[in-house]
């Protein structure tokens, strides 16, 4: 699902509009080279009333966002009529330098207007994103394909159902949230499912389709343990599924210990790696905080998102391994399932190590009464199996181990693959939560 941005051009009756327009339309052009959903009606609105009315057609598009193009001089009222329209939704303003035209260096006054603007903007404290460049500007338009990225996330977000079956576990404090912060400050709405629901979801399922995701898996990974614990696996990723399906959710996750992992004989493990490849952000240990996460990096990326615990930190380099937790797409080497193998708990893993190659890792953090997301980038190195058998990666830091531990508010973090740092500031703009970058 692309971001969906809408592109509204204003301007000043006295100026060169057509010019104006011109780069517009290569801006749109661009941004939808780039994969986005562009709505442009192809005009210059150059005065407060009409550009009004143009937002407020505009925002009928099930925009994710807007950006404000300055095509010439702007007076600030016309600006500010279309913003009044549309200031509910992510925006930003984009003005460009002067450039050649015919044969000489010219301007219509958008850098001007972008420097007015921004005075006006900063004054009635909004939160916005400034662009300044061409269209041919490669650094503007990844500015601006950053903040629809941005854009888009934020909306999914608040559209997002996380169902969340039990609650933290291990008494893990950070695990814990507030649900009305967590579904006004970030989006979510986390939909409870008790443990039992599950269990008897798993006993009233046909065996047909349990045998169908027992295939799936030993087709996917070398499966090292018995049958029966395969079949009673997949009988919970079955399970798993249609809850989503019935509840259409869009990420969850299983409070595994100690329900699962010591009176019913099964963690979940394996299922949730299973659900999260057939595209449900998934986790587990109940820490709705980090599923969160997973799901902000999730509509960031386009891509299937990992979480472990950071399970060691020596110079720059710390491991990221979780319990058992690993989708099967995200291996580096051929997956394989094999036994938990823990004092205590009972259950199958994925067993392999992640691929390597540039991350972002990411936490948001509930303070009192507000959010902040810690986050930073690194490589993903070679990595061996956690004491033989647990799944993870290596990942040398790009930014200082020391401000990651002063910062560090759980051991939970979330990966992707690629460097977003630029649209994880401008999302944190939006929301008006702190940025921590490590």
């Amino acid at each position: 699902m692309p971001a969906r941005i809408g592109f509204l051009a204003i301007g000043h009756p006295d100026y060169q509009n057509n010019i104006g327009v011109h780069f517009a339309g290569q801006a749109v052009a661009r941004l939808r080279e780039a994969g986005m959903d562009v709505v442009f009606d192809e005009n210059a609105h150059t005065g407060a009333i009409e550009a009004g009315a143009a937002a407020r057609e505009l925002i009928k598009q099930d925009i994710d966002g807007v950006i404000l193009w300055l095509g010439t001089w702007i007076e600030c009222s016309t600006a500010s009529a279309a913003i009044r329209e549309f200031e509910h939704l992510p925006f930003a303003i984009w003005g460009f330098n002067m450039f050649q035209w015919e044969g000489q260096r010219d301007s219509t006054g958008s850098f001007v207007a972008a420097c007015v603007l921004k005075g006006a903007l900063d004054r009635m404290n909004y939160r916005y994103k400034l662009i300044v460049g061409l269209p041919e500007d490669d650094r503007a338009l990844a500015a601006a394909a950053a903040f629809c990225q941005a854009a888009h996330t934020i909306q999914r977000l608040k559209r997002t159902r996380l169902g969340l079956i039990g609650y933290a576990a291990m008494a893990m404090y950070p695990g814990t949230f507030d649900h009305v912060l967590l579904r006004r400050f970030i989006g979510p709405e986390v939909v409870h499912i008790d443990t039992y629901s599950l269990i008897r979801r798993m006993e009233s399922l046909d065996d047909a389709k349990v045998r169908q995701l027992e295939d799936q898996l030993r087709g996917e990974a070398e499966v090292a343990v018995e049958d029966h614990r395969l079949s009673k696996a997949s009988r919970m990723a079955a399970a798993l599924k249609d809850i989503a399906a019935d509840l259409q959710l869009d990420a969850m996750n299983v409070k595994c210990q100690y329900e699962l992992s010591q009176e019913f004989g099964m963690t979940a493990c394996v299922p949730i790696s299973v659900l999260a490849d057939a595209g449900v952000v998934s986790a587990c240990e109940g820490d709705a905080i980090i599923t969160s996460t997973m799901c902000l990096l999730h509509y960031l990326s386009g891509q299937i998102v990992y979480y472990g615990d950071i399970l060691d930190l020596q110079d720059n380099q710390m491991l990221l391994s979780s319990c058992g937790f690993a989708p099967m797409s995200l291996a580096h080497e051929h997956p394989r399932i094999c036994e938990l193998g823990h004092p205590g708990f009972d259950g199958i893993i994925c067993s392999f190590t992640l691929k390597r190659g540039p991350v972002t890792f990411a936490r948001l953090v509930e303070g009192r009464g507000d959010y902040r997301l810690n986050y930073g980038t690194g490589t993903g190195v070679d990595t061996q199996l956690r004491q033989g058998r647990f799944p993870g990666l290596e990942v040398v830091l790009d930014g200082s181990p020391e401000k990651l531990m002063a910062t560090m508010a759980s051991q939970h973090f979330a990966i992707c693959y690629g460097d977003y740092t630029e649209a994880i500031e401008d999302l944190c703009r939006a929301l008006d939560i702190e940025a921590v970058r490590i």
